[in-house]
């Protein structure tokens, strides 16, 4: 018998609430982070059977956000339903780099998109380790472009995502 292949985008639905909105109605800035971490960690449970809490309280390991991207391509409001989409673009023995878009339904129009670069650490010592063998064959199995950072730019990504936009659009 063989194994079902994981997916590597991952989607989810969720809904803009009044609270994360600015006095314009906009989801505020800030709140786009919250809505991309939430819905990665409910992703990743759900479709890869991985809780990211009960990893760190069973090993003493987890992983820190080391830096957020983020560019705000349209307006998201209040009560709007939007999808997430996240993947996990490439990793190294001791970081991952998460790619996040926010997507319209009806439209498929990318509302926005982030890149999250995290670094997993030891929690007793405080530092950064390696990731072990059975979290490196995971990440194999659903990297989008695999094992090593990557040399391509977030502005290069969000350039491409545009412009792969703008050909659906034209079709």
């Amino acid at each position: 018998m063989t194994e079902k292949a994981l997916p590597k985008i991952l989607e989810s639905q969720v809904l803009i609430r009044f609270e994360d909105c600015d006095p314009f109605g906009h989801l505020n800035n800030g709140r786009f982070i919250d809505y991309f971490v939430n819905a990665r960690e409910d992703q990743v449970r759900e479709h890869y059977n991985f809780n990211v809490y009960k990893h760190m309280r069973e090993n003493g390991k987890g992983w820190v956000v080391t830096s957020n991207q983020v560019q705000y391509i349209r307006e998201v409001k209040f009560m709007e339903t939007m999808t997430v989409r996240t993947c996990l673009r490439w990793f190294t023995s001791s970081d991952l780099m998460v790619e996040g878009q926010m997507v319209d339904p009806k439209t498929q129009t990318i509302m926005s998109v982030i890149w999250t670069r995290l670094t997993y650490i030891d929690l007793k010592k405080g530092g950064r380790t390696e990731h072990s063998e059975d979290l490196q064959q995971l990440y194999r199995s659903v990297a989008i472009l695999g094992e090593g950072k990557q040399n391509t730019y977030f502005e290069e990504r969000v350039k491409e995502i545009r412009a792969e936009q703008a050909a659906k659009a034209s079709q």
